[in-house]
């Protein structure tokens, strides 16, 4: 059998499920540290073997039967907490951490307990029920899209909007909902969202005065204010403003091949047949 390099003993260290992150972290480092240089220093080499030695069959089996309760009552807790979420993943790496027989602080037992009434009885009742409304009433899943939407542009909330926009299944936990969907900015921009459109298609707007130079940009090239627009499209793309009026429509200028989007707050009605020119 091939003598085991401390490529290989860090390799196995950091695929040991019980292996707390802090832990895998450091091993993953001494992997990194020995992959450039080749060799370990003997304090190096002294913390695989004290890590080799924590994470060992002998003493985790140890470890499980002198914290069996505590163990037991954080299996349960796991077992009650949405795949992939912070209590899910919090949990697990407290599972990992008693495992190698590491006390847990007093920081974490509050959180802990926080966790543990936030998956009581009473939580995993009312979150079923926030599960069946959410399956039923399309509005509340529209609102949930609309949302993500515009925070996957402002960068907030981006990992739940992500699982919103990408994962069908995915139904975000009331509070995820309520903080997403119910603040003063994704109102306004629902508002905006289900507002009739002030223009509708085949009509003529142009640009208002304060329109910024950006939405003017047509291949390169800016577009004159009084340039005269036709509406193809009204939602023709989602909101990413919190601003009054964001409902995004697609324009054809006069004259032109190639359509552009534009905020509805940055148009109104053509008062007559404007410039095609730039």
């Amino acid at each position: 059998m091939a003598r085991a390099t401390y490529r290989t003993r860090l390799e196995t260290l950091i695929a040991n499920s019980a292996i707390s992150q802090r832990d895998r972290d450091f091993a993953q480092s001494l992997l990194s540290y020995y992959e450039r240089k080749g060799r370990l220093s003997a304090g190096r080499v002294k913390w695989v073997a004290t890590l080799e030695d924590r994470y060992s069959p002998e003493n985790i089996a140890a470890a499980v039967e002198k914290n069996g309760g505590m163990l037991e009552r954080l299996d349960t807790l796991f077992a009650r907490t949405e795949p992939a979420s912070y209590a899910n993943g919090y949990t697990e790496s407290l599972i990992n951490q008693v495992k190698a027989d590491r006390r847990l602080s007093e920081r974490q037992m509050d959180v802990l307990r926080k966790i543990e009434a936030e998956h009581d009885d009473d939580a995993m009742a009312a979150r079923a029920k926030w599960v069946e409304s959410y399956k039923n009433d399309p509005k509340l899943k529209q609102d949930a899209i609309v949302a993500a939407n515009y925070y996957m542009a402002t960068g907030y909330f981006k990992d739940t909007a992500r699982r919103i926009l990408g994962d069908e299944p995915f139904i975000p936990t009331y509070s995820q909902y309520n903080k997403m969907v119910k603040n003063k900015y994704a109102q306004k921009v629902l508002t905006s969202h289900y507002a009739d459109p002030k223009y509708q298609p085949g009509q003529l707007v142009t640009f208002r005065a304060n329109a910024p130079s950006g939405c003017r940009n047509l291949g390169g090239a800016y577009l004159k204010r009084d340039v005269a627009m036709m509406v193809v499209a009204t939602d023709a793309a989602p909101i990413t403003s919190a601003a009054r009026g964001s409902k995004v429509y697609k324009l054809l200028p006069v004259g032109k091949a190639q359509t552009l989007l534009v905020e509805e707050r940055h148009i109104m009605k053509a008062r007559k047949l404007g410039s095609a020119k730039k």
